[in-house]
């Protein structure tokens, strides 16, 4: 029985060209949102690209005589590639695709959308599919709720302050036209911590990766700044952080480029220029460490582990983070956190870590998600303050909302005030952690 395809773009639309099969190519490669099989996915790309057909604009089919319905080819966001593929790309085309699918999926879509495209490395569209990526992006406010779009253009705007301030370039960022959104998002008065951070270290010139203050991206919204052409809710914001840096350690706009009075000094400049040897990572403390954050870091192999130590203890190496990255997938995440306080290996999967910290609201979330993106699991997540109180942290992933409770140390019933004071000590409290909350999960599974 022949297979029946629907046209789904216009059959005057010229599609058999060399750019379309370079537009093929790169959707193969590097864009795989949802949940599809692979067997079926790659010859129904290719035809949807290159011939303009598709089984079926559902997600799942229920083919006849079938009780139960199997996963369109294209994949449960059959929705994204609809756009992605289309021989025109305007948000009004985009849009008239996605209303025809559940407002929850396109959500959905568009959550995990931002999550892998939005600045990283790890995927690399060329030009056109990442033109294409951010019409879809500016497409979703029109079809997604308006409280989530704005949440997703504030995390998009803490990650593109985040690029300017570690990583030196914003290429790939998306947060470029969802000014409004984020204006918006200002308004929610929402948690703005990690936002405020950022911010005021990258306008007092503390980036860590100076070449960030010549990114084109970071110096066209210094201009939006500086010119006031962003919404009111923003600019009063970046007003409150700006004018609380001293007059003679903030960033200004003259001719296009970013100056400072004073010579900007990143965290990575003022280690070089330290004529004390670092002592090693390996070695316990003898004393209390002050306030830190705290976790252990378990990898899935022994293999991986030693590479996470191994990127971590030393400094980054031009294309070394790269060629780990083939290797290990995400290794160069940890690149703004290498030089822990504390690099202890505990057994062959596992290390313990431990970073300077202040106690204050959303402490440990970056070194926590650079762990996570690193490929390591992140156990046992603590703050060990300079009481010799340790707290544990709880909702450091994406979207969740930080808090903390005591950790008891499980020796006696004063356990709420106990202290600890050595590594090795807080050591044995974190692994009694982590296989609680192991013990905890299987007990879930069952």
């Amino acid at each position: 029985m022949t297979q029946e395809f629907i046209q789904i773009y216009p059959a005057d639309a010229t599609l058999q060209t060399e750019e379309r099969k370079r537009l093929h190519a790169d959707i193969l490669e590097h864009f795989d949102l949802g949940e599809f099989k692979k067997k079926t996915f790659v010859p129904a790309l290719k035809r949807l690209c290159l011939e303009g057909k598709i089984e079926s604009l559902n997600e799942r089919i229920l083919d006849p005589g079938e009780l139960i319905r199997r996963i369109n080819p294209l994949g449960t966001y059959v929705h994204a590639y609809l756009c992605i593929a289309s021989p025109v790309v305007s948000e009004e085309v985009f849009v008239a695709i996605l209303q025809y699918y559940k407002q929850q999926s396109v959500a959905d879509m568009g959550i995990e959308l931002v999550r892998f495209f939005d600045g990283t490395r790890l995927r690399r569209p060329g030009p056109e599919l990442h033109s294409r990526i951010r019409c879809l992006v500016r497409a979703l406010p029109q079809v997604i709720s308006a409280t989530l779009f704005q949440e997703l253009c504030g995390g998009m705007f803490s990650r593109f302050l985040s690029l300017a301030c570690y990583d030196g370039s914003t290429e790939n960022a998306l947060v470029m036209d969802c000014w409004d959104g984020v204006d918006q998002y200002v308004r929610l008065g929402m948690e703005m911590e990690s936002i405020h951070r950022l911010a005021t270290t990258l306008f007092s010139g503390q980036a860590e990766e100076p070449r960030g203050y010549r990114d084109s991206q970071v110096i066209q919204f210094c201009e939006l700044y500086f010119q006031r052409r962003l919404g009111s809710n923003l600019l009063a914001l970046l007003d409150t952080i700006y004018h609380a840096i001293p007059e003679d350690q903030r960033m200004r706009f003259e001719e296009g480029a970013i100056v400072f009075t004073h010579t900007p000094t990143s965290r990575a400049t003022a280690a070089e220029e330290t004529a004390a040897p670092a002592p090693s990572k390996m070695a316990a403390s003898p004393g209390p460490m002050g306030t830190g954050f705290f976790c252990l870091a378990r990898s899935h192999t022994a293999a991986h582990s030693r590479d996470v130590e191994s990127t971590l203890s030393t400094d980054p190496q031009p294309g070394a983070t790269a060629q780990a990255s083939e290797t290990h997938g995400t290794l160069h995440a940890l690149a703004p956190f290498v030089h822990p306080e504390t690099l202890q290996r505990v057994d062959e999967t596992t290390l313990l870590l431990g970073w300077e910290a202040e106690f204050a609201p959303e402490a440990g979330r970056e070194e926590a998600a650079a762990c996570t993106a690193a490929g390591c699991r992140v156990l046992a997540p603590a703050l060990w303050l300079e009481s010799g109180e340790v707290l544990h942290i709880h909702g450091l992933g994406p979207g969740e909302a930080w808090h903390y409770s005591r950790m008891p140390s499980g020796d006696g019933p004063d356990d709420d005030c106990a202290a600890v004071f050595d590594e090795p000590e807080l050591l044995a409290l974190l692994l009694a952690k982590a296989a609680e909350e192991s013990a905890g999960m299987k007990g879930i599974s069952h």
